[in-house]
Formats: structure tokens, sequence, C-alpha cells
């Protein structure tokens, strides 16, 4: 074989192993925070006594990459910010909850739980 050929298939291999890499993280759910913690809900406790410790600039280190980044839009249509969507991430009595967090010009304005969805 040719080295051109070889080196092609390294490069292609590398390719589709680090996108099956990235996938497999983007679909877990629950918070990711660590790798001894990954996809694990929280309880809903822990979830707002964290919640009251997070800057904005924090978010992502202290609850990990959403499983969805929704947009956010004005009556316009204009994109006035962002929902971070973490599945499954929160244990009430009644059942886990889907963690949504609100931000609107880079600023957490509120946080909500939901049926998962």
């Amino acid at each position: 074989m040719n080295q051109k050929f070889i080196k092609n298939n390294l490069i292609n291999s590398l390719l589709v192993g680090g996108l099956l890499v990235s996938t497999m993280q983007a679909n877990a759910a629950g918070f990711h925070k660590g790798n001894n913690n990954e996809g694990k809900a929280v309880s809903s406790a822990k979830f707002y006594e964290v919640l009251a410790k997070t800057n904005t600039d924090h978010l992502g280190y202290n609850f990990g990459k959403p499983d969805e980044i929704q947009p956010l839009k004005d009556t316009s249509g204009a994109r006035v910010g962002s929902v971070w969507v973490y599945h499954d991430a929160v244990q009430k009595e009644n059942g886990v909850k889907d963690a949504h967090f609100v931000i609107v010009n880079g600023e957490l304005q509120y946080a909500t739980l939901s049926d998962p969805s």
C-alpha cells in the first residue's frame, strides 16, 4: 500500500472516532460534573444549593455541558438569549425532572424544573 492511502485512512479514522466520542458525551442525561458523576441526577436540595452559589460565567463549570441549547427569541424573532437544558438532571420526590437555565444578555435570569421531555 502506498503512504498516501495509509495517511488518508488514518486521518479518516481519527475524524470518525472523534465524532463518535463527542456524540456519546452530548447524549448523556443529567449533570456532567467530572468523570465519577457524569450523567447522574442530583437531589433538588443539592441543585438549589449549587445554583445559589453559581455565577453565570461558572454555569458550565458547576453543572457541565448541557444536553441541549435552545435559542430564546423575542416577539420579533430576534435572538435575545438561550435556554440550557439538562435532561433527567434533578431528583424530586415525584420523579426525575429536567433543569432549564434561561440566559438573557449573558446573565442567568432564572432556572426551572419541568417534567422530562
